[in-house]
């Protein structure tokens, strides 16, 4: 059955090499910036040929958006890779460009100075936000208005707990990505939900519904995308029931300034993990997703009231007498 093209925007995104790359193991595949595979004179070559068989395997004759997804450091910083990002858009494969971090949280102070730089190219860039994970997504978003650059957030339902069908004690099925996440994060995070359960009820949204609107109640955000995942057990729900409840959200804001407050006070996760990209957490020599605090991105944080030593460090951990 075919569906109408222009009812639905078809997302995109290339940035590791798996043409010609070398998988490594559990690191995956390089990205398409390794210097042993090529060096900027190639960086428009090998983006367009990787935009042209993505879009083939598709069946499409074009993106509505193309992302340049899990960037290192050079991604974030070369001129040549956003030249060439561009140049797709001018030729029609895609009528949008944008950055997309990840999969894990950070980026930070790598995301703004690529807002800096390039943000009359860039149209979208996809960061992880939702009301249990503020930070540090929100740090960006500020950068990200000033230069006219559209934000999508993506796990928006906190790893599928705002959908309330996971539950604790679930068994994650083998090879989920959720494993890598800490120990206990469903009960802590099912005992935060409750307490967010009665400004979802005054309001009349749904968990995954106020998560939606908490979100894009920032400037910056135009676009929540959250994961539809079909979770195991008798209390699972269907696909299609969670894909109704989000074509449901209801477009007027119902939570109030109030409200949006008290959800990032219950949320608040500073200094939880340590942070992807550029971290002061990090020593030694750099590697395709971190890398050391340059004294150039240091000045980026001085601009936006980052500091960090004080905002993108690890807690450390607390232990009970």
């Amino acid at each position: 059955e075919s569906i109408d093209r222009e009812s639905f925007s078809l997302v995109g995104a290339v940035g590791h090499d798996f043409y010609e790359g070398e998988r490594d193991g559990p690191r995956g595949f390089p990205r398409f910036t390794d210097p042993s595979l090529r060096g900027p004179e190639g960086y428009a070559g090998y983006l367009r040929m990787a935009a042209e068989r993505s879009i083939e395997r598709l069946g499409q004759q074009r993106f509505d958006l193309l992302l340049l997804h899990i960037p290192d450091r050079r991604g974030y910083e070369s001129e040549a890779v956003w030249e060439a990002m561009a140049a797709l858009r001018e030729t029609g494969l895609t009528d949008a460009i944008g950055v997309a971090p990840g999969p894990a949280n950070g980026f930070t102070l790598d995301l703004i100075a690529c807002f800096e730089r390039f943000g009359e190219l860039i149209d979208w860039a996809m960061i992880i936000l939702n009301p249990l994970e503020p930070w540090p997504g929100e740090l960006c978003l500020e950068a990200a208005a000033r230069s006219r650059v559209k934000v999508i957030t993506r796990v928006v339902d906190y790893g599928g707990l705002f959908w309330d069908d996971l539950l604790p004690g679930a068994e994650l099925p083998a090879g989920d990505h959720r494993a890598f996440r800490p120990q206990g994060w469903i009960e802590e995070g099912r005992e935060k939900l409750e307490r967010l359960r009665p400004i979802a009820e005054r309001a009349e949204l749904t968990p995954l519904q106020l998560a939606c609107q908490w979100n894009l109640a920032h400037g910056a955000v135009e676009c929540v995308v959250p994961t539809l995942i079909q979770e195991a057990g008798e209390t699972a729900r269907p696909i299609e029931a969670k894909r109704a409840e989000l074509a449901a959200l209801p477009a007027e804001l119902r939570l109030t300034v109030e409200d949006l407050a008290q959800i990032r006070a219950v949320g608040d996760n500073a200094g939880c993990m340590a942070l992807k990209g550029a971290s002061p957490d990090h020593s030694g020599e750099e590697r395709p997703d971190r890398w050391q605090v340059t004294s150039d991105l240091s000045e980026v944080g001085r601009r936006w009231g980052i500091d960090p030593g004080r905002d993108l460090r690890q807690a450390p951990a607390v232990s009970l007498p």
